[in-house]
């Protein structure tokens, strides 16, 4: 029932789920229900009989926030979400594709191309088109050409506007839309602009998806770039319904092409719209939300808000002043510590503005056993093991994928070197074909090794074929996996071949899983190949390490954010930069306002970061907190050289915060290796190498030529030892002790 929907929502809320036609934009502030206000706004559209599901279109961007949204509103309208679409905007514009590929200029199967697959073709492209990589790495080419994109900037645009070394840009830019042709292929970018050109060119797709799109809801629409305006305003049209929900103060992606224009300027967009504020928090105690207020509102362009909450009381915000990166991470842990009776590990988040960061809080949590991850890190989709098997799958399905094709062809070892791929590109080019099809061509000058190989390889895949009819798609996979040889490189008990035959197990039972949701393997790839979309698995019962932009969209009981000093947050990228400072201001807005009950912020005196270590000057942003009731520890907030203070004066406070902060303990003492920390904890036992030296986690070691470092892991023992360590300079490495030579310190 409408009243069941309704019971709940606050009165702002109740007026944007109740609206009528016309565009509405929803300004919600951090905590205050966005996606309670999204879904129910769909169920009650639903339940009024004012739209049917096939007549409802909500788009968000990742697919986390997009499962959230289907399972929130399948239960609200009693699972009568029939026909509706709600996904992230790439998952709309790939069905769109998939469509209608032909008249979106597609091939009937073509292929996307994740991250890794587009590195990989430009990497080539630099080669073949003889460029310096050093000069023109494949990220930062893919960066341009991405922006330009976004921007809708034509190739032809880029090329009149391109003087000195974007003109070779330009030039790969070029190869690289011909070499996507080539392989039948899209990337994200296209997907969008692809799709944007099918729509403005063909009006019988453009009905149909009006259609779909009589209600059209977009969340975090702060977040929408030039494209993704674009497309919305094609597919309202005139007349359309549009319910825009965002915040300005949490717009931090400029740097992937977002334009927080849009929301702010949204009536200009959109005439006639109606603007509702969402100003009540449901997440964060008054404490922090004052702290946080103080801080946005120095920032100018904005719309404008002031958050509050009915919760009473909490605990004041901290601000510790460290002497250097090891000190606030020794803090920082022995606060964790403190809290972790009462507060559970998977609630607590240390939040940092660059991965760099995370070593010293990596080191100090390793020293005291207490469990932890790395939010960004390795994701299980992109591991090697798992993407050489999506490219068997992959390949299984659409035999003329190239990308696949060239991925696994020599995976696990068969001769098929860079020689043999050389000959098949030739007869490839000779004979227009594709290059799978050129390798199934055999041509002549093939040396009779890699002939050999091939035809058992193709004969896999013929073979294939058969057993995708006989086979549950689980099975299929795990008799492709088996039969081409991959399972097989991973037989052993070495660790690090467990973890990788775990990892293939896992993929299995994800197949398992799509099946059971009715997927077929296609639409499971297509499934996988979306996962790119900024989605942090956040399901462990751990602490976690993450950047401020990997926050987003996250909650915690208590959130530690270290770094508060300039150059650092705000980052040295933004200097001189107006409209970059403020992001980074928006952007530690973000990060204060993920925390319920406790905030702590801390910054150091000096650090030791990208190869170099270097004194620190506070943050500007400790400014804006003057007053706001910000509790300091170890020393006093000082103000920032740009506005009047000497460097002198700084000095002189991260002095007095030496003097004053706590000694002894793990605190004190940064060499002190205790046999138990502070809450009891034993420490690991030493692991003995081939001469009889025992190692564990927490040992400090030296390097000749890698430096300073720290255990983090010990793998296997005597002659098998390796130690996985954590140096300061090139990072974490994998040593046997023996003969790297390590000297203990």
């Amino acid at each position: 029932m409408l009243s069941d929907i309704l019971d709940d929502l606050n009165e702002p809320q109740r007026e944007a789920v109740l609206h009528g036609e016309g565009p509405l934009l929803v300004l919600a502030g951090a905590g205050s229900g966005k996606t309670r206000v999204l879904t129910c706004r769909v169920a009650s559209l639903i339940q009024k009989k004012a739209a049917e599901g096939r007549e409802i279109t909500a788009l968000t961007f990742t697919n986390k926030a997009a499962r959230e949204m289907r399972e929130r509103a399948s239960r609200l309208s009693g699972g009568r979400l029939e026909g509706a679409f709600l996904g992230t905007f790439h998952r709309w514009a790939l069905d769109v594709l998939r469509r209608w590929p032909k008249e979106a200029g597609l091939k009937s199967r073509f292929s996307i191309l994740d991250a890794d697959d587009q590195r990989a073709v430009m990497n080539r492209l630099v080669k073949a088109e003889q460029l310096d990589p050093k000069e023109f790495p494949s990220r930062m080419v893919l960066a341009v050409i991405s922006k330009e994109i976004n921007k809708l900037h034509s190739l032809e645009d880029f090329e009149k506007r391109s003087a000195s070394r974007r003109r070779e840009i330009a030039r790969l830019w070029k190869a690289y839309e011909a070499r996507k042709k080539e392989l039948g292929a899209v990337d994200f970018d296209d997907m969008l602009s692809i799709c944007l050109r099918l729509l403005q060119s063909k009006e019988v797709v453009l009905k149909a998806l009006r259609r779909r799109a009589r209600y059209l809801l977009v969340d975090e629409f702060q977040d929408t770039n030039r494209v993704q305006m674009e497309l919305l305003h094609t597919i309202l049209g005139e007349e359309g319904n549009i319910t825009a929900v965002g915040d300005e103060d949490q717009s931090i992606y400029r740097w992937r092409g977002a334009e927080m224009e849009n929301i702010l300027s949204f009536e200009k967009h959109f005439p006639g719209a109606r603007v509702i504020k969402l100003e009540e928090n449901y997440r964060s105690t008054s404490p922090i939300l004052s702290l946080s207020e103080a801080l946005i509102s120095r920032n100018i362009k904005r719309r404008g808000k002031r958050l509050f909450t009915r919760r009473e009381g909490g605990e004041s915000v901290r601000l510790f002043m460290a002497e250097d990166e090891r000190h606030e991470a020794r803090w920082t842990v022995d606060e964790i510590e403190q809290m972790m009776g009462e507060i559970p590990a998977g609630e607590i988040a240390v939040l940092l503005r660059t991965n760099a960061q995370t070593r010293p809080y990596e080191e100090e949590l390793t020293r005291r056993n207490i469990p932890y991850r790395v939010v960004g890190g390795l994701r299980f989709w992109q591991r090697a093991e798992v993407k050489d098997a999506l490219a068997y799958l992959r390949l299984s399905v659409h035999p003329e994928d190239v990308v696949a094709f060239e991925r696994i062809v020599n995976v696990p070892a068969r001769g098929i070197g860079a020689a043999t791929l050389d000959v098949l590109r030739a007869h490839a080019d000779r004979t227009g074909l594709s290059l799978p099809a050129a390798a199934r061509d055999l041509p002549e000058n093939l040396m009779a090794r890699a002939r050999f190989s091939l035809e058992r390889f193709f004969g896999l895949f013929e073979e294939a074929e058969l057993k995708r009819e006989e086979l549950e798609a689980a099975d299929f996979v795990q008799w492709l996996l088996e039969n081409s040889g991959l399972a097989g490189l991973y037989e052993g008990e070495e660790e690090e071949k467990i973890v990788r035959r775990e990892n293939l197990r896992q993929l299995v039972a994800a197949v398992a899983e799509s099946t059971a949701e009715d997927l077929s393997l296609e639409e499971f790839l297509d499934s996988v190949a979306l996962l790119e979309e900024g989605e942090s698995d956040a399901a462990e019962d751990c602490l976690r390490l993450m950047t401020l932009h990997s926050a987003k969209g996250l909650e915690f009981d208590a959130v530690f954010i270290g770094g508060l000093e300039d150059q650092l947050l705000p980052h040295s990228n933004s200097s001189g930069d107006e409209a970059g400072i403020e992001e980074e201001r928006r952007l530690l807005y973000v990060g204060m306002t993920r925390a319920k009950k406790r905030l702590a912020l801390s910054a150091a005196a000096d650090r030791f970061l990208f190869g170099q270590r270097k004194p620190s000057s506070p943050s500007r942003f400790l400014d804006d907190l003057e007053g706001a009731g910000l509790e300091t520890i170890g020393g006093a907030p000082v103000r920032h050289s740009a506005f009047g203070s000497s460097m002198q004066q700084e000095s002189a406070a991260w002095d007095r915060s030496s003097a004053t902060r706590p000694s002894g303990g793990a605190s004190g003492r940064a060499g002190s290796t205790p046999s138990r920390t502070r809450t009891g904890r034993k420490i690991a036992a030493a692991v003995v190498d081939e001469d009889g030296v025992g190692w564990r986690p927490g040992d400090r070691v030296r390097h000749r030529k890698f430096g300073r470092g720290i255990i983090l892991s010990c793998q296997g023992r005597g002659p098998r030892l390796k130690l996985v360590i954590f140096f300061d300079v090139p990072g974490k490495k994998t040593l046997v002790p023996t003969i790297a030579k390590l000297e203990k310190i």
